[in-house]
């Protein structure tokens, strides 16, 4: 049963992304969008791609010094073997949250204590968070006078607000406690959110590491406007960077929902709906999300090479990393 229940799940995924590119195919003529696609500038396209490929380095130094700060100290080889397999499988899961329970699960078995290394995935992913809301609330505040769209200034109320009650379960016993208290029928879900919330909050004690986790989170959100104004700009697009500043952190928020493979059909009909406030052409929005789409392929498979490359590595390693004292 649990195997034909995860076939339906991922049928089901790919069945919302093709039905969400089915309903784009109805208001956008595809062929205008192929045709914006072959006169793409290859300067700004290949400065994409590399500024992704920095944005990834940048992510994967992030999520090591969560693990640095808790006492987990992993040979490179084998994070970065788990780094890349959640990188390759978030092609084929659910959002970016399947990756995240891949690389969970496999630099778990590696370490003593598995529940601190799916503490620092969720710290790393609440980091990336907060860099997506701190970024979008900045640039509508500088940007506001382009925005005249009532449905982003919503869309950014609901970040914060996600965000500011994400942060009070977290950091605040109280609120915590409450939640807890709450949960009395189910013990063994109420035990295993106690310790990782204790991993968690292990974190209050290291304001240092997480301003700094956090201040890289912005830069990684930054980058990743960036990425977007480039492939817009390949696609003869003169648009201000404010614009993918502010949509961006929306787009990727929405593109997380668990409901689509990869974010295909999430990442396209939020772009095209978000970029058509800053009177950008259905067909370059949509272009440049492919072009988005191809750029995570083309990173997730150069991962895959990667992860397949440290499979025998990592089998022959026994569970050498563990949690130092705190």
């Amino acid at each position: 049963m649990p195997v034909i229940k995860k076939i339906f799940s991922l049928l089901l995924r790919f069945s919302i992304s093709g039905l969400l590119l089915f309903i784009l195919s109805r208001k956008i003529d595809y062929r205008s969008t192929f045709k914006v696609l072959g006169t793409i500038g290859p300067f700004y396209l290949i400065s994409a791609a590399i500024a992704f490929l920095i944005i990834y380095v940048v992510v994967y130094y992030r999520w090591k010094m969560l693990l640095d700060a808790q006492g987990l100290h992993f040979p490179p080889k084998l994070l970065l073997g788990s780094f890349c397999g959640g990188i390759f499988f978030n092609l084929f899961l659910p959002s970016t949250i399947g990756g995240d329970i891949a690389r969970s699960l496999d630099l778990g078995a590696h370490a003593k204590s598995k529940s601190i290394v799916v503490a620092s995935v969720l710290l790393d992913r609440l980091s990336g968070f907060v860099g997506l809301t701190l970024l979008a609330i900045v640039s509508l505040i500088f940007g506001h006078k382009y925005i005249t769209e009532p449905s982003v200034y919503v869309a950014v109320f609901i970040m914060a607000f996600l965000l500011g009650s994400l942060l009070l379960i977290l950091f605040n016993e109280r609120v915590y406690g409450f939640i807890n208290s709450s949960m009395r029928k189910r013990q063994g879900l109420k035990e295993k959110l106690r310790r990782l919330h204790a991993e968690i909050y292990f974190f209050r004690s290291k304001p240092a590491v997480l301003y700094l986790n956090f201040f890289y989170s912005v830069a990684i959100q930054a980058g990743s406007a960036f990425v977007s104004y480039l492939l817009l700009r390949s696609l003869h697009c003169d648009i201000k960077i404010i614009y993918p500043l502010i949509f961006t952190p929306l787009v990727t928020l929405i593109t997380v929902l668990p409901i689509a493979i990869g974010g295909l059909g999430l990442r396209d009909a939020s772009s095209v709906f978000f970029y058509a406030k800053a009177g950008v052409g259905k067909d370059i929005a949509l272009g440049q999300s492919l072009l988005n789409f191809a750029l995570i392929v083309f990173v997730g498979l150069i991962a895959g090479i990667l992860y397949v490359s440290t499979l025998h590595y990592r089998r022959i390693q026994p569970d050498k990393a563990g949690a130092a004292p705190r």
